[in-house]
């Protein structure tokens, strides 16, 4: 199942998978070519259409590439800390017990393609 997001001034678009929801964890695949260099802010996991109605989600780990050019940012909306993301790279944050929070901005900055997985635990379920 895959959904695609188009944000409303730059007219970039994106388009996010949900390659596996199983009851206590989640495979999200996200990916897009952003073509403005305004910044374009999309709110990546809708988490109304994820199994089981979770109250909040864990980041486990992220696998992302990102074309030089572009700068894509994770932030947890309403949260102080984001993840800058250049480049090709993987993220384990499970050696600290993950990162918790509810709704998950992406920011884009520049221009280019990028490809990232994201392995979200659900919480509250």
């Amino acid at each position: 199942m895959y959904t695609k997001l188009v944000h409303s001034a730059t007219k970039d678009s994106i388009t996010t998978t949900i390659v596996s929801d199983g009851v206590k964890n989640i495979v999200y695949l996200v990916s897009g070519v952003i073509k403005n260099k305004e910044d374009s802010v999309f709110d990546v996991v809708d988490m109304n259409k994820l199994a089981g109605t979770p109250t909040s989600l864990k980041l486990d780990s992220i696998v992302f590439m990102v074309e030089s050019g572009l700068k894509v940012i994770l932030q947890y909306r309403g949260l102080p800390y984001v993840l800058p993301m250049e480049g090709r790279s993987k993220i384990d944050l499970g050696w600290v017990g993950g990162l918790l929070g509810h709704e998950m901005d992406l920011i884009c900055k520049g221009t280019g393609a990028f490809f990232i997985v994201f392995d979200l635990s659900k919480m509250g379920v």
